[in-house]
């Protein structure tokens, strides 16, 4: 897909910057920060604020979508378990990571091309139920799996400290905001707006910078467990809940996609915030984006889009 080549060509620049001396660890460390505490928490508020605040329409996407989150992970870590035997890190990054899909950067533009007239409506809908709480069970049950706690108290920590991520607070309070029907003046969402439009680019040169791959086929054999998990064991485990929980056919298309992207670029990102490896969450996010074309022109045909 023609959507993907871009996306490749930034991050091949991040990595040309980095050996070429243009961009130094601290450089990275710098890009990294401003993305995390400011760049995608204005894009996250901004988002989930524009879609619909009122979620009680929408109940089998919850469910479906929800269950989904619960139960993808799961088969994550069994599958980490096996891969991975003894790396708790990796097994933590499954739980954390199986289903944080490229929602904004790739998948909201190949909805709209993918369903064109009526998809941008149908991936709000699934980004207003999905993005605000996903965040927060992809950080705890990272943390919950890295720290290997099992106390009630323990897991309230973790969930407290889920809560006070910058990611999970931006999209909590644009959702919260939406849903109280409280006005943000123009200028603000206009100013969001172009703050989250840097996301993008600082998010794929900062992952450049970070990756060191001597090639694709080492990186493949370490990764293809997460991999796997990513670009089809979600969409497969998506497409059943819906199954159980039927929507409209275009929002059950547009969520089908979403679930189909590969690893979102602020994996490795959140990878790092909670002490993960980071080395490999880059990885993982590099190589899930260059298979993504295969496997996102395999869902398509499944789903009758031609």
């Amino acid at each position: 897909m023609f959507i993907i080549a871009p996306i490749i060509i930034v991050v091949c620049l991040g990595m040309a910057l980095k050996y070429k001396g243009f961009l130094k660890n601290e450089d990275r460390e710098t890009i990294i920060k401003l993305l995390y505490w400011v760049v995608i928490p204005a894009l996250l508020f901004r988002t989930t604020y524009l879609a619909n605040g009122d979620l009680t329409q929408h109940k089998n996407m919850f469910f479906a979508t929800y269950s989904s989150l619960l139960l993808v992970p799961a088969v994550g870590v069994l599958i980490s378990l096996i891969a991975h035997k003894g790396d708790r890190k990796k097994h933590a990054f499954s739980a954390m990571a199986s289903t944080m899909s490229n929602s904004v950067y790739l998948g909201l533009p190949t909805v709209v091309l993918a369903l064109k007239e009526g998809g941008m409506e149908a991936v709000s809908v699934y980004l207003a139920v999905m993005l605000p709480i996903h965040n927060l069970i992809s950080l705890v049950l990272g943390e919950l799996v890295a720290s290997g706690v099992s106390s009630v108290k323990s897991i309230c920590k973790t969930a407290i400290r889920a809560l006070l991520n910058p990611l999970v607070c931006s999209s909590l309070l644009g959702l919260a905001a939406a849903a109280l029907k409280i006005p943000v003046p123009e200028t603000i969402l206009i100013s969001l707006d172009l703050i989250g439009d840097t996301a993008t680019g600082l998010a794929l040169v900062a992952l450049g910078a970070t990756l060191e791959l001597p090639s694709l086929l080492p990186a493949l054999v370490r990764t293809w467990p997460d991999v796997l998990i990513k670009l089809a064991v979600h969409p497969a485990i998506m497409c059943t809940a819906f199954i159980i929980w039927p929507v409209p056919e275009m929002q059950f298309k547009a969520a089908l996609l979403i679930a189909a992207m590969p690893s979102a670029f602020n994996t490795f990102v959140m990878a790092r915030s909670i002490g993960l490896d980071e080395q490999y969450a880059c990885e993982t996010v590099a190589v899930s984006t260059v298979l993504s074309p295969i496997s996102i022109s395999i869902w398509m045909s499944l789903l009758g889009i031609v």
